[in-house]
């Protein structure tokens, strides 16, 4: 089971798309992506779930990223998702944004029956590996992001100038298709400080907008980080991600460009 869907599971036992844009960027000025350490803190109508440990380091050529999630769950949490579970993403950053390689989901299970591995065969336009267990051979549309790319997509786009805007993303078996919409700006309070934020929405392509949403507060002082990411459903917030610390990997400080 994906990190996040367990996470949602131990929150309503389904598995709900986080599709978070929770990116460890660079300081503003800098229109590169910065090695970093990023954890959040998940919660489900305010109840914790435990937290998110995102590293985002470079590859061995330039452009080249490796991305990583692992869970630290709460007691609760972990009756249903494991601490020894992980997803990691390869990708390149191209002038038309990113461009996934590999994804990769360890269940972190003794059976490992939830485990992927899928491979882009550009050449072919294909997508190939194990998909929850089972071979997946599905053929590429333009632009193809995994959880785990789709996180950083967004961002990537901000830092180029361009408005975030429609993505598609392999969720699981399914491809599915999100809009992001600029809608507001807002103060917030977070551990890192009061930070200005730029909030965008997110609602799956063909929504009639009265279902479960997305809302991320990106800071553009932190160069486009998101801070803090809500699910919302009725005009409630179902479940929260909220930035608890920052360590960037580079030596630099948060703000040096």
């Amino acid at each position: 089971m994906r990190l996040g869907e367990a996470l949602c599971s131990f929150a309503s036992r389904a598995g709900l798309v986080l599709g978070l844009a929770l990116a460890a960027t660079p300081a503003l000025g800098d229109p590169t992506l910065r090695p970093h350490e990023i954890v959040y803190r998940f919660t489900f109508h305010g109840l914790s779930g435990g937290d998110l440990r995102l590293k985002l380091t470079p590859g061995a050529q330039a452009g080249e990223w490796q991305y990583e999630t692992r869970s630290e769950p709460s007691l609760l949490a972990r009756l249903v998702v494991s601490p020894d579970s992980f997803e990691r993403s390869w990708f390149s950053v191209t002038p038309t944004g990113i461009r996934p390689e590999r994804y990769l989901l360890e269940d972190g299970s003794s059976s490992h029956a939830e485990n992927s591995d899928l491979h882009y065969d550009y050449a072919t336009s294909h997508l190939r590996g194990t998909a929850r267990g089972a071979p997946l051979d599905l053929a590429l549309e333009p632009g193809l992001q995994d959880v785990m790319t789709i996180r950083l997509a967004p961002t990537v786009d901000l830092l180029a100038g361009r408005e975030p805007g429609e993505y598609a993303m392999l969720d699981g078996r399914d491809v599915k298709h999100f809009i992001y919409t600029r809608v507001a700006t807002e103060q917030l309070n977070t551990a890192l400080g009061t930070l200005e934020t730029v909030v965008i929405t997110s609602d799956r392509k063909g929504s009639d907008g009265r279902g479960r949403t997305w809302r991320y507060w990106y800071a553009p002082s932190l160069g486009w980080l998101t801070v803090r990411a809500e699910q919302r459903e009725g005009g409630e917030t179902r479940l929260a991600l909220a930035v608890r610390s920052l360590k960037w990997l580079d030596g630099r400080a948060a703000g040096t460009p």
